[in-house]
């Protein structure tokens, strides 16, 4: 099993490349992923933000019927979507896709110095990303 925060780290470049791309769908999908990730590796900030980034962009996302990601996380009708959504992309499928991108799926070492859950929120807060009033 992988290390949570890395994973959490390296759903939220895919998220953060999709969002460069406009892929909004898959943009999504990488945020309850690292969403996910947050939430087991214990960063509620990022789990806010993915939450508020994946509501600004579909108001109806299964998503927005919890109050947290902690909540969703204990749903029945969210399960098997996040289920899915792993199937869609495991880690080790994420970790494919960075190192085909020249990219590390933890923290760079020129950011050693913060914590994982500081970088994630550094990349979801970005200049390409949308600000949020109400997260």
């Amino acid at each position: 099993m992988p290390d949570h925060e890395v994973a959490m780290i390296a759903y939220v470049k895919l998220a953060d490349l999709s969002q460069q791309k406009n892929q909004m769908q898959g943009r999504d999908k990488f945020l309850v992923l690292a969403g996910a990730a947050a939430c087991r590796a214990g960063w509620p900030d990022v789990t806010r933000r993915c939450r508020a980034l994946i509501i600004s962009n579909n108001c109806a996302h299964l998503i927005r019927k919890s109050k947290t990601f902690s909540d969703a996380m204990r749903d029945d009708e969210f399960q098997p979507f996040l289920k899915q959504l792993e199937r869609f992309c495991s880690y080790e499928q994420s970790e494919h896709l960075l190192s085909q991108l020249n990219l590390e799926p933890g923290l760079p070492k020129d950011k050693q110095s913060i914590s994982s859950g500081e970088y994630a929120l550094q990349l979801l807060t970005g200049p390409h990303w949308p600000t949020l009033e109400n997260q």
